[in-house]
């Protein structure tokens, strides 16, 4: 019934209004039905409301979010783009890589904040070094990270490099482009490794209940970025020495 009166109303001209009748039938009616009424950029304002509706039913597809993302951007709405983003009760349901994948398109910073948000450091580090040549605030962004990041799935805990994998990945580029910071970042990656944005020294260290423990990289990893500058090779074999 709420089709029927939504093709109805459709039919003479009131996209608005059966737009509020077809967002009724979710969960029952295919998206494809209402969305495809709507693709003309005449609608745009109605689609984006349906799809906004989809998402908020945790009922959107991949081609969902980024019909939506894109629906933003095309209304020159970047406030809305980043409100629906960046929400923080999961009201929204959508997945977080398609939507990076839109934003850099459309805003580099917005696919920044939002891969921060999310902890996906790959995207993060892609983005700083590959769309916006920020080298020292990739490796900023590095130092941050865990040495090994421990990931608990119930039947095995997963043991994944983060600082360490990442200078590997971006170690070449970062040497180039940044080569004082990133001599002294891979110095400490080598010896003593702790992130930047911790305590040197912790509660649990100073009532005796946890040994502090060392991380450190392998330096044969990590020379062969310096075979075109022998100056910082020297610097981080004597620190090393």
């Amino acid at each position: 019934m709420f089709r029927q009166y939504g093709d109805h109303l459709y039919t003479k001209g009131d996209h608005t209004a059966a737009v509020d009748q077809y967002i009724k039938t979710i969960g029952k009616l295919e998206p494809s039905y209402v969305i495809r009424k709507y693709l003309d950029s005449q609608h745009i304002d109605q689609l984006t409301t349906y799809l906004q509706a989809l998402h908020k039913h945790g009922l959107a597809t991949e081609d969902h979010t980024t019909l939506l993302l894109n629906c933003y951007t095309k209304q020159g709405k970047p406030e809305k783009l980043k409100e629906f983003i960046m929400t923080r009760d999961r009201e929204v349901d959508f997945d977080v890589e398609i939507a990076i994948k839109v934003c850099r398109q459309a805003s580099s910073e917005d696919a920044l904040m939002l891969a921060k948000k999310h902890g996906l450091h790959d995207w993060y580090l892609k983005i700083q070094i590959e769309d916006k040549e920020n080298y020292k605030e990739a490796l900023d962004y590095i130092s941050c990270l865990e040495f090994e990041e421990t990931t608990n799935t119930g039947l095995i805990v997963l043991h994944t490099s983060q600082a360490e994998a990442n200078m590997k990945r971006y170690g070449n580029v970062l040497i180039q482009n940044a080569p004082e910071e990133s001599t002294e970042f891979l110095k400490k990656l080598c010896t003593e490794y702790r992130p930047s944005n911790k305590p040197l020294v912790d509660v649990s260290m100073l009532d005796g209940s946890t040994a502090p423990s060392v991380d450190r990289a392998s330096p044969e990893d990590f020379i062969h970025l310096f075979l075109n500058n022998s100056e910082r090779l020297v610097e981080f074999l004597e620190h090393l020495v």
